[in-house]
C-alpha cells in the first residue's frame, strides 16, 4: 500500500513564508485582525497538503488539516519569534526607559523599587530577553491559531479517496 504524503513540505513552505511576513514591522500588524497571518499560515499548509493527498489518492480530513496547521504554526513561531526579535533589536525598538516612564506617568500604583529592578534586569539582559519573550508568544499563538486555520482548511479542502473502479462484465447479447 502507498504511504501518505509528508506533511513537512507544506508545513515548511507555509511556516517559513508566513513567519518571515509575521516578523516584518508593519506587515505583522495584519495579525491584529484576529491573528489573520497565523490563521492564513495553517490554512495555506492545509491547502498544500490537501493537493498532495489528492494526487496520492489519500483522504484529507479536518483532523489532517489541524495537524499540518499545528506543524506550520510551530515553524511560524520559530521563524517569527527569532527573526522578529532580531529585527526589533537591530532597529532599536523596545526602549525600556520609555516604557518605565509611561508606566510612571499612567499613575499606576507600582513600587518604584520594583520598576527599578525591572529596568535593571531588562538593561542587563538586553535584546536576548526580548527574543525569548517574542519566541515564546510566537510559538504559543502560532500553535493555537495555525491549528485553527488548518482545521478550517481541512474542512474547506476535504478530500475523500476514490474507490477503485471495478469493471463490470458486458451485458449478455440479446437472445434473438
Amino acid at each position: 500500500m502507498n504511504q501518505a504524503p509528508s506533511m513537512l513540505k507544506p508545513a515548511l513552505i507555509s511556516g517559513v513564508a508566513f513567519g518571515i511576513a509575521g516578523s516584518i514591522p508593519v506587515i505583522n500588524w495584519i495579525n491584529c485582525a484576529c491573528c489573520a497571518l497565523i490563521i492564513g499560515c495553517g490554512f495555506l499548509a492545509a491547502f498544500l497538503y490537501s493537493k498532495d493527498c489528492r494526487a496520492a489518492g489519500f483522504a484529507f480530513r479536518p483532523g489532517n488539516g489541524a495537524t499540518v496547521g499545528l506543524v506550520s504554526g510551530l515553524i511560524y513561531g520559530v521563524i517569527a519569534g527569532i527573526l522578529g526579535g532580531l529585527i526589533s533589536a537591530a532597529v532599536g525598538m523596545g526602549d525600556w526607559e520609555e516604557v518605565i516612564e509611561q508606566i510612571e506617568m499612567s499613575g499606576a500604583d507600582i513600587d518604584p523599587a520594583v520598576l527599578e529592578q525591572v529596568s535593571q534586569f531588562m538593561e542587563s539582559s538586553g535584546g536576548f530577553m526580548m527574543i525569548l519573550i517574542g519566541l515564546f508568544f510566537a510559538l504559543l499563538f502560532g500553535a493555537i491559531f495555525a491549528t485553527i486555520g488548518g482545521l478550517i482548511g481541512g474542512s474547506v479542502f476535504k478530500v475523500e479517496p476514490q474507490a477503485p473502479v471495478q469493471e463490470q462484465a458486458p451485458p449478455p447479447p440479446p437472445v434473438g
